[in-house]
């Protein structure tokens, strides 16, 4: 039984990727470019913000097409200090937690899935608010270095569970 010619091609395409993933030579610009983004966005995560600025490279931006509309979300910026100090403000309010739940990089391109968590700082206990909710960020990894990192997030479970904060 022969199978179609697509679904022949794209059996034979996976396993390809598969294999590039895990074989030896073929994979260490990947793992090298994972590895990267992966401490980034640990570092990002754990706001080791020394670690972040060592992990990104000339060029830097980053941008959040889903934060378009959404005050105070940042949905841009052009360099890493911008970015540190959006993150070092937000963590004055919210308890955040992120965990990479899957990793995958495709030569330079690091794409992470994420799990946001969080609780905001000033709430009287019982009344917490909190979030949790999905994120995808991919990332560009050129000589070693994060030059760009667009996230897109699940901002319409954040608003249901905090009640609109994140708005248009």
């Amino acid at each position: 039984m022969r199978l179609p010619v697509r679904r022949t091609l794209a059996i034979a395409l996976l396993n390809t990727c598969c294999l590039a993933a895990v074989g030896a030579g073929a994979s260490e610009p990947q793992r090298d470019s994972l590895d990267v983004g992966r401490s980034y966005f640990e570092a990002l995560a754990a706001g080791d913000w020394d670690r972040v600025r060592a992990l990104t490279g000339p060029g830097f931006r980053f941008s959040d097409p889903t934060a378009a509309g959404r005050e105070p979300v940042l949905a841009s910026a052009s360099d890493i200090e911008t970015l540190v100090h959006y993150m070092q403000a937000g963590r004055e309010l919210v308890e955040p937690e992120t965990f990479i739940e899957r990793a995958f990089a495709s030569g330079h391109l690091v794409t992470l899935i994420l799990r946001y968590r969080g609780r905001f700082r000033d709430e009287a206990p019982g009344g917490t608010r909190a979030f949790d909710a999905y994120g995808v960020a991919i990332l560009t990894v050129t000589d070693g270095k994060v030059t760009d990192h667009v996230d897109y997030i699940d901002y319409e479970t954040i608003d249901a569970q905090l009640g609109g904060l994140a708005t248009d």
